[in-house]
């Protein structure tokens, strides 16, 4: 489970980059940014919760 969680983390990275690279409207940037960086703070925490194995 863990490891098919920090896939998806390392998915959320990639569109953090894209979304601060992008041509869309600094306003729209941040509010999407800001999305996604509570998303991966979600899983970050259940990851945490989860056993190692």
């Amino acid at each position: 489970m863990k490891a098919e969680l920090q896939e998806v983390m390392n998915k959320l990275r990639r569109l953090q980059g894209a979304i601060d690279f992008s041509n869309a409207p600094a306003a729209e940037r941040d509010e999407l940014a800001e999305d996604v960086a509570k998303i991966m703070d979600e899983l970050f925490d259940l990851m945490k919760s989860l056993p190692d194995n």
